[in-house]
């Protein structure tokens, strides 16, 4: 959820349940790549369990960026293939690459 979930909401909602896996707001992997690790990564250690979710559809670079979640500490990374928006399909990634499933393979 884009513009929504990030740290302070998660915080919140980790106050709710200490049992429900939370997820990033989408994250590209340009964003990781050419942007600010830090600003898009970090997190509380309260928020466990944690799930980073991505938006990209480059294997090289999801692969890139699921190794700078794990270093980060993540529980799971989560490739984003439901978020219907036109903004986030011009980018080639989101809910159109269910139109791709062998290219969706290869991401994952």
């Amino acid at each position: 959820m884009m513009d929504w979930t990030d740290r302070h909401c998660r915080s919140f909602h980790r106050l709710l349940t200490r049992h429900t896996r939370l997820y990033t707001e989408m994250v590209t992997t340009g964003a990781l790549l050419h942007g600010d690790v830090s600003q898009h990564l970090r997190f509380n250690a309260e928020e466990h369990p944690l799930a980073l979710q991505l938006g990209g559809s480059e294997p090289a670079e999801l692969a890139h960026c699921a190794k700078l979640a794990e270093q980060w500490g993540y529980d799971e990374v989560n490739l984003n293939c439901g978020c219907p928006s036109e903004r986030v399909q011009r980018g080639a990634f989101g809910a159109c690459l269910m139109a791709e499933p062998r290219l969706v393979a290869d991401c994952v």
